[in-house]
């Protein structure tokens, strides 16, 4: 049936979500990471199409879900998972799959831990750790506080493909350079003067800004919510990844210690691209 793209409002912001397969088979929910977008996973969906109903929506402020006029209340981490609450509900999505990469993986652990338990039956991690605040390394932090609020504009897709590669390249798991060339179609956007910008709201972060407040006192520690998962886990994690270290990795494994886990050679993170990846995501999916 190949991709398709759809729109749904949930809580007045109208997102973009692609869709593959036939909504009549068991669903795959995927979610992307922190700048990134449901594009990401086109690879792993075209795959998963003849056995899945798979669904990868962008989410509030990224690809070609609409901008928050409130970035510092709906970009935080708790407004994205009643996002996902409210999409799951929207599309009738009663139980199915996840897979999440980076923040992606972050709100899964949510949904499965906390949210909504009842309803993920297998939750695939890749490449973060229930509390990457505290378990990456400042390197990355620092490097993810300097770029992402700070994006480029560019003269042509061409530049932003070689921004890309400049950013990912040596942290995302190996690509093809047509693999690149759909990373940087698939994540342009048109400026008010015609330039070319990475698609995504500037302000993403600005939801990070209470961190020193006292709105977080009364959220569940991530390590408790990640130890109450009862859906079959499966964790992928970047060998030199600086998001996902070895001792959370270990911890993690520790906690869950029935996950499946998958390392592969690269930073942060796996790309979820190559068959290597793909197999045993789908063997999981199906077990």
């Amino acid at each position: 049936m190949g991709r398709r793209d759809r729109f749904v409002t949930v809580d007045g912001l109208e997102l973009h979500y692609s869709e593959w397969g036939d909504p009549a088979d068991p669903s795959v929910l995927c979610v992307h990471g922190l700048s990134r977008n449901g594009r990401d996973f086109d690879p792993l969906a075209r795959e998963l199409q003849d056995d899945y109903h798979v669904v990868c929506p962008d989410m509030p402020g990224r690809g070609w879900s609409e901008w928050a006029d409130d970035p510092a209340e709906r970009y935080t981490d708790g407004a994205m998972v009643e996002i996902l609450v409210g999409f799951c509900a929207e599309l009738g999505l009663g139980e199915f799959r996840y897979v999440g990469t980076s923040m992606g993986g972050g709100l899964g652990m949510a949904l499965a831990g906390a949210a909504m338990p009842d309803a993920v039956t297998h939750l695939v991690i890749n490449d973060v750790s229930p509390d990457p605040e505290g378990d990456a390394t400042p390197e990355a932090l620092g490097r993810i506080m300097e770029y992402v609020p700070d994006p480029p504009t560019v003269e042509t897709v061409t530049e932003l493909e070689e921004y890309y590669r400049e950013l990912y390249e040596g942290r995302f798991s190996e690509m093809t350079d047509d693999e690149w060339r759909r990373l940087a179609v698939t994540s342009a956007r048109r400026t008010d003067d015609g330039g070319i910008a990475p698609a995504y709201d500037p302000a993403i972060l600005a939801g990070d800004d209470d961190a020193d407040g006292d709105d977080d006192t009364d959220e569940p520690d991530p390590w408790d919510v990640w130890a109450a998962i009862d859906a079959e886990i499966m964790i992928l994690r970047g060998a030199e990844s600086e998001i996902l270290p070895e001792d959370p990795f270990e911890r993690m494994r520790e906690t869950q210690p029935d996950a499946e886990t998958l390392v592969v050679d690269c930073g942060h993170a796996p790309s979820l691209n190559v068959p290597a990846q793909i197999g045993p995501i789908r063997e999981f999916l199906g077990s």
